[in-house]
Parts: structure tokens; sequence; C-alpha cells
């Protein structure tokens, strides 16, 4: 009895073998979970029903032992098929019918305890943890009780239930325990890649909507100062749609960099561009630019705060100048945009928001102050990363 009850404790604790291993996680979440029940490998188990019957190899059995013992077999397998029907989560009925056959088959003298064991292997995998564990309780105490009866009948076949049942039914409550928790790792892992690609749609969203609306908005600044040259000043309106044809090829190279990730704005670049920019709206740029020597991340998120401030000031402060400052303070890099545009109520859009999550990101913080004297931003992005 103690070679084959130990031998299930082995397959109890081998996922490779095992019908009900770790290897079934996340409830049919994976390929592997599948095969764990699908692929019949749970069916290995029924290779210890024989050792019920070794007795009869060094004893004649009775005609009415063989017709119960067939009968208590058959009950188990149809008992056995179910809870697989099921991916191997028992009803408590289900297991205290495979126990009760143990116990109805105790008379007989055979190897009774092969059912004790097996119903004891079966409560572990309750979907409830809390009626596994009393259960199985329960299943020992009743064969403990029961002791001084089944004893008579065999104190070995009574001693293997006891001891390997016991074995059997916690390491088997463990490795369920386990595979709950590879079951909620799991879902942990769905929802930690479901986070990550929302966060990279809303960083491509931010920096598609910046860079795309600072280009198109210079494209038509350019192309408006273009047709007002084209009847007076030929040359000159051939140098704008040239830049135009410069800035949106651009464009196109910033848009594929910002796609995958790659990209890292220069705020020396973004300056120049700024002035450029500015001047063909016809706005006049003051830039003081103490220094530009940042981390780059940093210097990446006050960039694209840049871009996105002059585009605002291009599009919407109907301003005649622009005041860009940009210096460090005693722990950050400090970016000053203000314009004596129109001011007055100003409500955030997607290019705000956006400048608000990237310096949040990198621990510093947007400012903006809009009346009628003109708009105040200013952004600060720390010189150490936090």
């Amino acid at each position: 009895m103690g070679v084959w009850a130990r031998d299930i404790v082995r397959m109890s604790m081998d996922p490779s073998i095992a019908p009900q291993g770790a290897a079934q996680q996340a409830s049919g979440a994976s390929a592997s979970t599948s095969r764990g029940f699908d692929g019949r490998w749970h069916l290995i188990w029924l290779v210890y029903i024989p050792f019920y019957f070794i007795g009869w190899f060094y004893r004649k059995p009775t005609t009415v032992e063989v017709a119960a013992s067939i009968g208590g077999a058959l009950a188990f397998l149809a008992l056995f098929v179910r809870i697989w029907r099921k991916r191997g989560r028992p009803a408590l009925w289900e297991v205290l019918a495979i126990y009760a056959i143990g116990l109805a088959l105790s008379p007989f003298g055979a190897g009774w305890s092969v059912y004790t064991i097996y119903a004891m292997s079966f409560a572990a995998r309750m979907s409830s943890r809390r009626d596994a564990i009393r259960t199985l309780i329960g299943l020992e105490l009743a064969l403990l009780a029961l002791g001084p009866l089944l004893m008579s009948h065999g104190w070995s076949a009574w001693a293997s239930g006891l001891i390997f049942g016991a074995v059997v039914g916690f390491a088997g409550l463990m490795q369920s325990d386990m595979e709950r928790k590879n079951q909620e790792l799991a879902l942990a892992h769905e929802e930690v890649r479901a986070l990550a690609t929302t966060a990279e749609r809303e960083r491509i969203s931010r920096d598609l909507h910046d860079l795309l609306g600072h280009t198109l908005t210079l494209v038509a600044v350019k192309a408006e100062l273009a047709a007002r040259l084209v009847s007076r000043d030929a040359e000159a309106a051939e140098r704008e749609m040239q830049a135009v044809a410069a800035t949106a090829r651009e464009a196109l190279s910033e848009v594929r960099t910002a796609v995958v990730g790659m990209r890292g704005a220069s705020l020396a670049f973004e300056l120049d561009k700024a002035r450029q920019a500015l001047a063909a709206a016809g706005v006049r740029a003051e830039i003081s630019a103490l220094t530009t020597d940042g981390h780059p991340a940093q210097e990446a998120v006050l960039a694209m705060a840049l871009r996105e401030a002059v585009t605002n000031v291009i599009r919407h402060a109907d301003a005649q100048t622009c005041e860009i400052r940009l210096e460090p303070s005693a722990t950050s890099l400090v970016l000053t945009v203000v314009d004596d545009g129109a001011g007055g109520r100003m409500v955030e859009g997607s290019g705000l928001k956006g400048m608000r999550a990237r310096l949040a990101a990198i621990g510093g913080a947007l400012k903006i102050q809009s009346d009628k004297g003109g708009t105040r931003l200013v952004a600060a992005a720390p010189l150490e990363a936090s």
C-alpha cells in the first residue's frame, strides 16, 4: 500500500504527469492548461485502481466481493469522468461518494483505501479553498474515528488511507493554492500588458498631436505667406514654398520616430524652429536661452512643451510679441513662454493635457496664467529625475 500511495504523492507534485498539475494555470488561459485535461493526461491516475485487486492474487474472492468490487470500480469511474468533464473541480457530494465507495468495500479486506485516498485528492481540488480544507479534515477525522472498526478488516489499508490520504490531500491543496496564485499572476500580467499598451497609445497620440499640430500650423502660415508674396516677389514666394516642402519632409521623419518611440527632441533645435515659425506668422520673437544643458529626458519634454506653446501662440493668441526664456533654477530647468495676445479664459485641449502628462511623468509641473494682457506659460522640469 505504501509504495503506490507514495507514487500518487509524486504524481500530485509533478506537473508533467499529474492530471491536476501546475500546468493547469489560469483555468484554461493557456495552451498548457488545455492540455492538462483535453490531452487526457489525467487518465494516468486510473493506473492505481488495479492496486485494489492485488490481494486477490493471494486469496480467492467470493462472488459477492467480486460483484461489489466491480460495481464500486464502475461507480468510481463514472464519478471520475464526471469530475474530469468539469476540469477537475469536484462538488462535495462527488468527493463524499468516492469516499463512501472505499468505506463500503472495506469489509472485504481488499485495498479499499485506494478510494479514500482518491477522495482526499479530489477534495483538495474543490473550488472553495475553505471547503477543501474543511472536507479534508472531516474525511481524516472520520477515518480516524472509524479506526477500530476498519482495522478489523485489515490495519494496513486503514493506516495507508489515514497517512497517505492526508499527505496526498494536503499536497494537492498546496498545489491548488499555487495554481490559484499562478492564475492571479497571469491576470495581473494581462492587466500590465493592457496598461502598457494604453500608455504607449497615449504617448503616440500626444506626440503626433504636438508634431503634426506644430508642423501643419507652420505649413499653413508659410503657404499663406507665399500666396501673398507670389504677385510681388516670386523669388521670396518660391523660397517659402521650398521651406514648406522641407517642413513636410521633416515632419514625415519626425512622425516615424515618434511612432517607434525614438524621438529625442533638442531644445536648441526647437528654439530655432520657434523663431522661424513666429517670424513667418508675423510675431516678433524674443528668445533668451541661458542653457540647454538638461538631462536628455528633461530636454525632450521641454522641447515638446515649447513646440506646443509656440503653436498655440500662432494659432490662438493673435499676438504681436512672444518672449521665450529658458533658464535653470536651483532644482529645475524652467521654460517660460509669454505673449501679448488676447488672453482671457483658456480651455485646455489635448495638447496642453499632453504637456502636463509629460511633465508629470518626470516630476515636473506646468503653470498657465491667461488674462487680457496675454498668456504666460511656465514649464519646469527637475534637473534630477524623480
